[in-house]
């Protein structure tokens, strides 16, 4: 068999990360009458799926071949000497990756290795099995981090409340006092109520984590709110056993570490700065600079902004859609050139930030698979 054309493995590598169905074996063997249905040569078509990066059906193919079929041997020295190998050797990288990401506690990397070993692996049961086992180790960290920050948070807010009691010498119904405690109040009572919807929508998700996190923020808000009673139970029946709530400890006044925020240079931002960086199509530019001039009381400054956002979200758009084209057209350098830009323009858009991570781990793949050669060792492990 000639050597595998480079576009023939970006191809197999596209085949490989995204379809699972080339992954998991079907259960018992094909028959050739089906498999062979309409003709044409089986030995071209299994080396056919092999270019095309669906290993795992040239393999099943293979194996389900009969012996007194016209291509037995030549399907079985295919199989043996390209499809076999590649297979392990690709398995072997995952796994090894997996492994790894694991014993170093970067659950969300080996959640992603152990799905891609999943698919071109003859044991797939293993693989799912750990795939899931870091998915929950990935929930379970993400919950105790986050109610730990919520935690905090409300301790912080809710003791800020004695504060606003008239201080001896004051009238005990200070107006002046008396409207700061009510805009505190207000303030608690906004936080509750977002909590409260957070905590609905991630139910609806299936986001049993978050939506404790936010129910339980709810209730230190509004202990007495029967609502998030119900809530509460609602979440508490669908959550999953191994999905366990961190106990509650006591918040210590430990001091953390606090980041400025960012503030306003010494020269004060006008609208003709503003004016200035879109002349100069510094859209990154103008959109902080704007953000700055809003901030020191400037005027129109929401309109403007909006302005600004449309042609960000138009340029982004324009990008993404280059990198696709350049993607489908197997240009992968172009593609991850084109969707960085789109990103670093609307890092908001998820979907973009998505595609250009599978295009990141698509062009880390093809190196590997560029470096194999026949005279490789073949892993023996699975």
């Amino acid at each position: 068999m000639p050597e595998l054309k480079i576009r023939s493995v970006m191809t197999m590598l596209v085949s490989v990360l995204l379809l699972a169905a080339c992954g998991a074996g079907t259960a018992g063997k094909m028959s050739v009458g089906n498999l062979f249905a309409g003709g044409g040569n089986a030995y071209a078509m299994i080396e056919q799926d092999l270019k095309n990066g669906r290993i795992m059906q040239a393999r099943e193919k293979a194996l389900a071949m009969v012996k007194a079929h016209t291509d037995y041997e030549r399907v079985h020295k295919l199989l043996d000497e390209k499809i076999e190998p590649a297979r392990r050797r690709i398995f072997v990288h995952y796994l090894r990756l997996a492994r790894d990401n694991e014993k170093s506690g970067s659950w969300s990397d080996a959640q992603l290795a152990y799905e891609q070993a999943k698919a071109v692996t003859i044991k797939p049961d293993e693989m799912e099995a750990k795939r899931i086992e870091m998915e929950r180790r990935v929930r379970q960290f993400r919950f105790e981090k986050l109610i730990e920050q919520h935690r905090q948070e409300d301790h912080a807010l809710l003791s800020f409340a004695p504060g606003y009691v008239p201080a001896k010498g004051l009238d005990p119904m200070d107006d002046v006092y008396l409207r700061q405690l009510e805009q505190y109040n207000e303030g608690l009572d906004d936080r509750a109520d977002r909590a409260y919807r957070e905590s609905k929508r991630y139910l609806r998700n299936k986001q049993y984590g978050p939506a404790y996190v936010e129910i339980e923020s709810y209730m230190r808000l509004q202990p007495d709110a029967s609502r998030g009673e119900k809530l509460l139970a609602a979440i508490k029946r669908d959550m999953p056993a191994w999905l366990q709530v961190p106990p509650l400890q006591t918040v210590t006044g430990k001091p953390a570490r606090v980041d400025k925020r960012i503030t306003a240079p010494k020269k004060e931002v006008t609208i003709q700065d503003v004016q200035d960086a879109l002349k100069k199509d510094d859209l990154i530019a103008a959109k902080h600079l704007a953000q700055l001039y809003r901030r020191n009381g400037g005027k129109g400054t929401d309109t403007l902004l909006g302005q600004i956002q449309n042609k960000l979200d138009a340029r982004s758009d324009a990008l993404f859609a280059r990198g696709s084209t350049a993607f489908r057209q197997e240009q992968l350098d172009d593609a991850i050139r084109y969707w960085s830009e789109a990103v670093a323009l609307t890092p908001e858009k998820t979907e973009y930030v998505a595609a250009l991570n599978r295009a990141k781990q698509l062009k880390e793949r093809l190196n590997l698979l560029r470096s194999q050669k026949d005279s490789d060792p073949i892993p023996q492990e699975e």
